[in-house]
């Protein structure tokens, strides 16, 4: 019989203090920040360690989300409201460097009024660019389902930043997409 997983220590839009010894805490070392999203991946797959859950904060005085260990993490003991980060523009966010002429990419992505969803293009055997949306459901009634895209590129078309944008902007109607360091898509879906 599988262990069921404990519940995390946080929750969204929880405030929180990084406070980790760990190599990637130490940049951010007492700074505060804001948990948009939980993922259970480590912590399901060692159900005994409840400090494997994984946290994206958005860290206000660097405007950047990183990625961290419940361990990592201490409460401030108080909330934001979930509006405070709808999206005040198209932002754009690539988890991977955009090469020349790549067969796949994944990131994030934020449209007006919206929180962050998830993209991923790759090359595939279609005649013609297809675009589906697309639900990541998660395992856990702590976290929340990822929405998204799915884009299909012709295994002929040069898959290059410009032309991902340019896909971004069809299937969404938007040419002003700004690129930012975004939370991780991998760990968003």
């Amino acid at each position: 019989m599988a262990k069921a997983i404990p519940a995390p220590g946080f929750n969204y839009y929880e405030k929180v203090v990084v406070s980790g010894k760990g190599e990637q805490c130490q940049e951010f070392l007492g700074e505060q920040g804001t948990i948009i999203c939980l993922d259970s991946y480590h912590v399901s797959r060692k159900p005994y360690r409840s400090d494997l859950w994984t946290y994206i904060v958005y860290l206000q005085n660097h405007a950047l989300y990183r990625t961290f260990f419940q361990s990592d993490l201490e409460s401030v003991g108080s909330f934001e409201s979930e509006s405070a980060y709808y999206g005040e523009r198209p932002e754009i966010s690539f988890d991977l460097v955009c090469e020349e002429d790549t067969d796949f990419m994944e990131g994030s992505y934020r449209l007006l009024g919206e929180l962050w969803n998830v993209f991923i293009l790759r090359k595939d055997d279609v005649q013609e660019m297809q675009i589906k949306p697309t639900t990541w459901r998660k395992f856990t009634v702590w976290e929340r389902d990822c929405n998204g895209i799915v884009i299909r590129f012709p295994m002929d078309v040069i898959m290059h930043r410009e032309n991902i944008l340019d896909a971004m902007s069809q299937a969404f109607g938007i040419n002003d997409w700004i690129q930012i360091q975004g939370p991780n898509s991998m760990v968003l879906r």
